[in-house]
């Protein structure tokens, strides 16, 4: 979309990004004509088919002239750059040409070999020199250092780096390294800043410390380079200048040679914008009362199917911009706390402006994209829109189903013409997967295809993850199978990596555990009754899960065991795709919000699972017995050998790595994600890259002390470098004087970090991310099962939390659960009581009913027949009294027989009357029985149409429960 922005700058970008790599690329006249062509065709996808290939080729060899050469070659140079940059999917042929750009690349590298073995080589002689004798810093050395420990990075990147004191940010007790992306020229102007984040090394740490302490002026990318020539041209090194790209060239090299680094890898830490990185959040300030309120409807509607959209009538955000109109902005944020810490109730029927109060409150708390602070006139125009909005109601139910948010979002858009009030509405349409349930709203549709690509980067740990699954089922508010099936869309949603529909149309055949393993699972991702797959494709997913949470799966496919095969592994029979996605994805939105961040979706669930299915894959194939990064116990356990072996055994089958072919990994996680390329995967899915480098042996030969001297900044000679090993390394304490003189700390960069972090110069890093999470596994596998059981109850009637004097029916009392793990046919009787009697709405009887229930009297209750009976005096009273009770929710699920015992001498029209108006409906069975002796009577037949003797008895010990608290 956006089809009036200027797309000029998009011929500067494909040049500039050849350049940046030292590959050749054809002038901008032949690139723009290109992009022109291409352009023609109307499209919102970033795709391009081998007709429309053929057709653009076709155009081009009509040209008479030698022209035509340069402009083949423009094809090939921007389709690089769109498959590489913009994440198009390209016709396979296309993709095989650009091995021979790869190649040309790696060509480039190759000879630099002979330069670049020296150039580490003289280095690591250098740096012993280095830490020893202290010299003024240069930055030349600190570009070689970083270059050489942290990754191969373009000087441009360094001179940047280098001007930027604040780039140095210690992430999950990891020393690390915020590289900024530089611009790209061809982007849309609401596209936030991209950033990477590289493992720094203590040496390379310190050595920034140290350079931004001495408060330098700053640096060009001709002042660093020249820089660099000049220190590479002295001992020990007698290098010959080069230029910028020759230089990354050289480094890549050593990256390629000495740290075995495989070529794809090697791209992606050469270039930072290949991967997009995060500011982890902090959870919300009450989320321990937030997280109680998950299961909440906040929404009102007796069915969905009344879910109509109406236009707003009051627009609460006003209220928002009236309260700081007059106040200086430094008020605002305390305005918020006291004035407007509950939000405005919503409406079912439209949403708008409740996320129009939404997007106004974040505006006013945390600024725009670009600023921290807005002024009120920014704040107004951004969210002047509304009155346009205003013709365009959006219903709950039409928000939470995918294709429904699309078309609204779409008419909305095409509603404006002018590109000033398309941006403001891209705007407020970025804004929409904030919103719980607008979440899975996909902003890609509506940027230009030919610009930069997008993502929203997020990644959860495994210990976030158990931690949000301990929440769901341990809430007392939802219904215990709702928390099941909240817990089981996560797990199959992290585990599984699967998308939000994928999970929501997961059917129970398309689940199958593993007979020798019960902790194993395949899923089959295919197209059902209720959609396709995103590319169209069958696949298979193999999941291998702890023992717990894989207790929670089996015990949901056991209970639905006797549904049809086609049944939806999530939610009753017959249940609706719009529902279950309000009642087992919503919640778990919620709770993702809630416990990691506002900014958390459901479908970061999917990008958690490829990041560190990609790690399992990558510790397979480096041969690490356990992960070298400081994780939380949960996801250390993930990426044990065991646990990595286990998770690719369908591709392995019993055999070691080495025995397979390793270049097929990336293709093999592909598969399981259902991507056709690499490049789909790194960029919408692998967030940073600080995790990637300390998974290579960088620096596998320790410590010597006069290295650990200068990162204690302390002097050459001190010998309190005595005391800092004797507090972390045994071995030291225990040996001689002669071995202390020549000891070598054998510690990783990772291990060594935590003791840094509280000498001089590193404890005054600040950490970017929360305390990290960490929770064992658990070791029992009935954890999780029990923790459930634990907060379901056993009573029948349970005292309402909005109604004190209410009782609400538990028709899934512990004693149900434990049927249908017996019983092959209670859930669909289950299912069949859930849809008559008011589905996901809770079965409320108020004091009144009860009362009600008291005057009718006494009832017999026959569990042969499932019915209840009972006579009344057919009167008004009464009549009140009966509609009180069983016009009901709860006795939907029944059929009523109505036979009144007439005596024949009094008149029959009136108990007519009374029992049409107070008693029956059209659907009840009527009879009239004439009398001889007696007075008039009622008597009331209520079947229970399930078929299922426990609910008839639970219904009847909740009658009896609500007549005792009367």
């Amino acid at each position: 979309m956006l089809e009036n922005m200027t797309l000029k700058s998009v011929s500067d970008e494909i040049i500039n990004s050849h350049y940046q790599q030292g590959l050749a690329c054809e002038n901008k006249e032949f690139i723009q004509y290109v992009i022109d062509l291409i352009n023609k065709t109307s499209r919102s996808d970033r795709s391009m088919t081998m007709a429309e290939l053929q057709s653009i080729k076709k155009t081009i060899t009509t040209i008479p002239t030698g022209k035509q050469r340069h402009l083949l070659r423009a094809v090939d140079n921007v389709l690089f750059y769109l498959h590489q940059h913009c994440a198009w999917q390209l016709p396979e042929p296309e993709l095989k040409r650009f091995h021979d750009t790869q190649l040309a690349w790696m060509q480039l590298i190759s000879l630099q070999a002979h330069d670049a073995s020296a150039l580490y080589q003289a280095y690591q002689k250098y740096k012993p020199i280095f830490v020893q004798d202290r010299p003024e810093l240069n930055i030349g050395f600190i570009a070689l250092a970083l270059s050489i420990e942290v990754a191969p990075l373009s000087l441009r990147y360094w001179a940047e780096v280098l001007n930027e004191p604040a780039s140095i940010e210690l992430f999950d007790n990891q020393l690390t390294l915020v590289v900024q992306h530089q611009t790209p020229a061809a982007r849309h102007p609401q596209q936030p800043s991209y950033f990477t984040r590289y493992a720094l090394t203590p040496f390379s740490c310190r050595l920034l410390i140290d350079y931004f302490n001495s408060e330098p002026d700053k640096i060009t990318l001709k002042t660093l380079h020249h820089a660099l020539d000049q220190w590479l041209s002295r001992a020990p090194f007698y290098l010959a200048s080069r230029n910028v790209a020759q230089w990354q060239h050289c480094f890549q090299q050593i990256w390629l040679v000495q740290y075995q680094f495989p070529c794809a890898l090697l791209l992606d830490i050469s270039q930072p914008h290949r991967h997009v990185a995060f500011v982890p959040q902090r959870p919300h300030p009450q989320y321990k009362q937030h997280i109680k309120q998950i299961y909440d409807q906040d929404w009102i509607a007796p069915a969905y199917h009344t879910f109509a959209a109406k236009k707003v009538e009051r627009w609460p955000h006003l209220a928002l911009i009236n309260a700081i109109k007059d106040q200086d902005s430094s008020q605002w944020q305390h305005i918020l706390n006291t004035h407007f810490a509950r939000p405005p109730p919503s409406s079912h029927d439209n949403i708008i402006a409740n996320v129009m109060y939404y997007f106004t409150y974040d505006l006013i708390q945390f600024g725009g994209v670009r600023a921290k602070s807005l002024k009120l006139s920014s704040i107004s125009k951004y969210t002047h829109i509304y009155r346009q909005l205003a013709q365009y109601p959006l219903s709950y139910i039409e928000a939470s189903d995918h294709d429904a948010l699309m078309d609204w979002a779409t008419e909305v858009y095409d509603h404006f013409d002018k590109d000033s009030e398309r941006w403001l509405v891209y705007n407020f349409l970025r804004f929409l997967p904030q919103v719980p349930v607008t979440e899975h709203f996909d902003i890609s549709q509506f940027s230009s295809p030919l610009l930069s690509a997008t993502v929203d980067p997020f990644c959860l740990s495994a210990d976030q993850g158990l931690v949000t699954i301990e929440a769901l089922v341990s809430q007392s508010t939802g219904s215990p199978l709702q928390r099941l099936f909240c817990a089981t869309a996560l797990i199959l949603g992290f585990y599984g990596a699967l998308r939000r529909g994928e999970v929501s149309r997961l059917r129970c055949q398309d689940i199958i555990g593993d007979v020798d393993n019960p902790h194993k699972f395949t899923l089959c991702i295919c197209k059902t009754a209720e959609g396709n797959t995103k590319n169209k494709q069958k696949r298979f997913v193999y999941l291998s899960l702890p023992p717990a949470i894989a207790k929670l799966i089996r015990i949901v496919i056991h209970n639905k065991r006797g549904c049809l095969p086609t049944t939806p592994l999530l939610g009753f029979n017959n249940e609706s795709m719009t529902s279950r996605q309000l009642h087992y994805l919503l919640p778990v939105t919620k709770a993702l919000k809630t416990l990691w961040g506002t900014n958390v979706r459901f479908h970061h669930l999917r990008h958690s699972g490829a990041h560190w299915l990609m790690q399992q894959g990558l510790q397979l194939a480096l041969a690490l017995t356990q992960s070298p990064l400081p994780l939380g116990k949960a996801t250390a356990a993930m990426l044990t050998e065991h646990r990595c072996r286990e998770r690719f055994d369908f591709w392995l089958e019993g055999r070691p790595f080495s025995h397979v072919n390793g270049g097929l990994l990336f293709d093999v996680i592909g598969d399981q994600l259902g991507h056709s390329h690499y490049a789909t995967t790194r960029w919408s899915y692998l967030h940073g890259i600080e995790w990637l480098t300390p998974l290579f042996s960088i620096n596998d030969n320790g410590y010597k002390q006069s290295e650990l001297r200068y990162l204690l900044g302390i002097g050459p000679l001190s010998n309190d470098v005595s005391r800092f090993l004797n507090a972390i390394a045994p071995d030291y304490r225990q040996a001689t004087t002669h071995q202390k003189q020549h000891y070598t700390l054998m510690l990783t960069a990772l291990e060594l970090t935590p003791h840094l972090l509280k000498k001089k110069g590193f404890k005054q890093l600040k950490s970017v991310t929360p305390q990290q999470t960490s929770i064992s596994e658990p070791k029992d596998e009935n954890h999780l099962l029990s923790l459930w059981l634990a907060h379901c109850s056993d009573d029948i009637a349970l005292t309402d939390s909005k109604q004190p004097t209410a009782r609400r029916y538990n028709y899934q009392p512990k004693r149900l659960l434990g049927t249908l793990n017996k019983d092959q046919q209670a859930f669909s009787a289950l299912s069949e009581f859930w849809a008559l009697s008011g589905r996901h709405q809770p079965i409320i009887f108020t004091k009144q009913q009860r009362q009600a229930l008291q005057q009718l009297g006494p009832m017999d209750f026959d569990f042969d027949t499932h019915t209840l009976s009972f006579t009344v005096r057919c009167n008004k009273d009464n009549g009140i009294y009966f509609q009180r009770v069983f016009r009901n929710p709860l006795f939907k699920c029944c059929q009523f027989d109505f036979a009144l015992q007439h005596n024949r001498k009094t008149r029959i029209n009136k108990n007519k009357v009374l029992i049409d108006k107070y008693f029956a409906t059209n659907k009840d069975t009527v009879s009239i029985h004439k009398l001889n002796t007696g007075s008039t009577q009622l008597n009331i037949t209520v079947r229970f149409i399930p078929q299922a003797p426990l609910l008839f008895q639970m219904l009847h010990d909740f009658l009896n429960a609500s007549l005792r608290n009367t």
